[in-house]
């Protein structure tokens, strides 16, 4: 009987469940994501920031926070104002960021200060940062990355803020070659040094004004000249009486990182930077090395 009642007990109780086999493919990369989606957002070795909401977007290139901060987003920029293009940027930026919680990451300089206003004591102030979003699934993105693979922005980097400017270019080029966004429009093309001398003098501006066109300008360099505190390459092709040269100076020319400047005369570059006018002559005005790149011939 005792057989039997322990018999009798077994055969009641339910089979144990197999284990579930283990993910595989989709099934294993979607469970990636999502625990990455529920770490945060992956801003590596940048600084954590201030929080808000983005309650305004402008310039394609530029947002502003619940409690009142004014954001540069950092290494790149955008078309603003009357340029080609600017109002798909600035509908981009709306798209990707407006009424949504973003965190701030630095990776360089975190403030820029302007001049003050007529009439007012304090200079205005905003922040230069990369922005992470979170979705409306909860999941983060890198704003920077989105705007400069959908060909909204370009690159844009700065002797003080140059974290990921190598990681942003590989994404510009991708979005470049594709003719994404701003890059189907002819005006944002490479030029060659004598379109390029042409935009610098219709500018007649200094290449370190604010207003100075911003442009990428491909061509080999014709002679390396290095002085005390200052360089100039000169590229071929320009105009024999004003050539167009690529100049770097003070500050900039003692922080220089990239390849030693007197190397590169018979190199093949692309160049990206402001352009304008010095004492009638052509150039490109250059702050870090990240805004040179040699090229295969």
């Amino acid at each position: 009987q005792t057989h039997g009642a322990v018999a009798s007990s077994d055969a009641g109780r339910a089979s144990p469940r197999p284990l579930p086999p283990p993910l595989k493919g989709w099934g294993f990369l979607a469970l990636c994501l999502l625990m990455l989606c529920a770490c945060g957002p992956q801003i590596g070795a940048l600084e954590k920031g201030e929080t808000g909401r983005v309650v305004r977007a402008f310039n394609g290139d530029a947002l502003e926070l619940d409690n009142g901060l004014v954001v540069f987003l950092a290494e790149i920029d955008a078309p603003a104002r009357d340029q080609p293009y600017s109002t798909q940027a600035q509908a981009e930026l709306e798209a990707l960021a407006l009424h949504r919680e973003v965190l701030l990451a630095y990776g360089g300089a975190k403030r820029w200060v302007g001049r003050p206003r007529a009439g007012e004591d304090a200079a205005p102030e905003a922040a230069i940062a990369h922005v992470f979003v979170k979705s409306e699934g909860g999941s983060w993105f890198w704003l920077q990355h989105e705007l400069v693979s959908r060909g909204a922005a370009f690159i844009r980097p700065r002797r003080e803020n140059f974290a990921r400017s190598e990681e942003l270019a590989q994404i510009e080029a991708h979005a470049r070659a594709s003719e994404r966004g701003l890059w189907r429009r002819r005006e944002y093309s490479a030029l060659n040094p004598r379109q390029a001398s042409a935009v610098a003098i219709r500018s007649d501006a200094s290449c370190l004004a604010g207003a100075a066109p911003y442009r990428i300008v491909e061509g080999r360099v014709a002679e390396a000249q290095t002085f005390a505190n200052r360089a100039a390459l000169t590229l071929e092709g320009g105009d024999a009486e004003a050539p167009f040269t690529l100049a770097i100076f003070g500050d900039n020319y003692e922080a220089w990182s990239g390849a030693p400047l007197a190397t590169l005369s018979g190199a093949r570059i692309r160049a990206r930077g402001p352009l304008g006018v010095f004492r009638g002559a052509p150039q490109l005005c250059l702050e870090h090395a990240s805004q040179v790149e040699i090229l295969p011939d």
